[in-house]
């Protein structure tokens, strides 16, 4: 069975579409991983036939015009397919970049995992610069909406998510949270009666780590404090729960960063889509999403099998993600000498059972 077909009949249990939508769904998502590109021309250059490129690019255009995701089935796809058991550990960050004047802004909400977070829910901002505190409680809504059971281990956050407004919404709707503030936050000192700088609450040197048992107020909500500092400068981080652990879950936040980098750069060169449509531009997201969810199983797979070598310092000689895509990569563009890594690639794609988190 060719890999489209494969795909196809996978895709069918969870989306109510004509076998037309699903296969371009598909050459899409074949496409992305095999081209390793976001430009729609150079992915019509993969689907089958002996049509011109322009006669494949025009049912692509059909799909970004027609097709309607439904972003809850999209986003409990994508959890059933590579979110872990139990409580999950949430990022939300922001991507942003320019193609000409048009100006692309993307507020992500994705679930870490293993080093790399995986997209969940997205916003196409209307404009350049910070999301606000309505773009932000909005998106966590969708979320609650869509997995109103889920438990939230925490809601891991840098210092662009600031504010009176969202800490209050945070802190009474019970999201477990812990955002990192700006160094010149003004918090209580112990005795309750001046401001500092939330840097002057602690007295640190290299290395070491300190939370305060007792909350404080910030921006008008009582929060634990912790800090860390490596350099220069300290890490301050708030949270509603936990400040022991405050650092650590903090850290993690750097898995988020992780994903932008393999949706950019080093993986589908996400910047170079030349959209200027914001809803087809979040169609793109949704095959994205897939293909990334894809390669880095398939990578995780590799590596539980076959580890991948450690250098001197440390670190993979390729990250899993990179492992996965390189992979499919070259089977994909192989399909008659690796049908049945092919076949064993969708199967471990569309595999449910996950690993629980940590």
């Amino acid at each position: 069975m060719e890999p489209t077909d494969l795909l196809i009949e996978q895709f069918r249990t969870y989306l109510n579409w004509n076998k037309c939508r699903l296969s371009v769904l598909a050459y899409l998502v074949l496409g992305l991983l095999e081209k390793q590109m976001v430009n729609l021309t150079h992915l019509a250059t993969t689907f089958p036939g002996k049509s011109q490129t322009a006669s494949c690019y025009r049912p692509i255009q059909r799909f970004f015009l027609e097709v309607v995701f439904e972003e809850s089935i999209t986003a409990r796809m994508i959890a059933s397919l590579f979110a872990p058991e139990g409580k999950w550990q949430l990022s939300m960050d922001r991507t942003n970049w320019l193609f000409g004047i048009f100006k692309i802004n993307i507020l992500f909400l994705a679930i870490n995992y293993k080093g790399m977070a995986i997209p969940i829910l997205w916003t196409l901002l209307p404009k350049k610069g910070c999301s606000n505190t309505t773009e932000r409680i909005e998106l966590l809504q969708r979320f609650q909406k869509i997995f109103p059971e889920q438990a939230i281990q925490r809601l891991l956050m840098d210092r662009e998510f600031k504010g009176r407004r969202w800490l209050k919404f945070l802190v009474n709707s019970n999201w477990p949270f812990c955002i990192r503030v700006p160094n010149n936050t003004l918090v209580p000192n112990k005795h309750q009666n001046r401001l500092l700088p939330v840097t002057r609450i602690f007295s640190l040197t290299i290395g070491e780590t300190m939370a305060i048992r007792q909350p404080r107020k910030v921006w008008g909500q009582m929060v634990y404090l912790a800090a860390s500092k490596k350099g220069s400068d300290p890490m301050v981080v708030i949270c509603n729960a936990d400040p022991w652990c405050a650092i650590e879950n903090y850290l993690q936040r750097w898995q988020i960063e992780t994903m932008f980098q393999a949706m950019k750069s080093r993986g589908f060169n996400l910047e170079e889509t030349h959209l200027k449509d914001r809803d087809k531009i979040s169609k793109l997201l949704c095959a994205l999403a897939l293909a990334f969810c894809w390669a880095y199983k398939t990578g995780d797979w590799i590596n539980d099998t076959s580890p991948i070598k450690v250098k001197s310092h440390g670190r993979k000689a390729q990250s899993i993600f990179r492992t996965g895509l390189d992979y499919l990569a070259r089977i994909l563009n192989q399909v008659d000498t690796w049908l049945e890594e092919i076949s064993g690639a969708v199967k471990l794609l569309f595999e449910v059972k996950w690993e629980k988190a940590p």
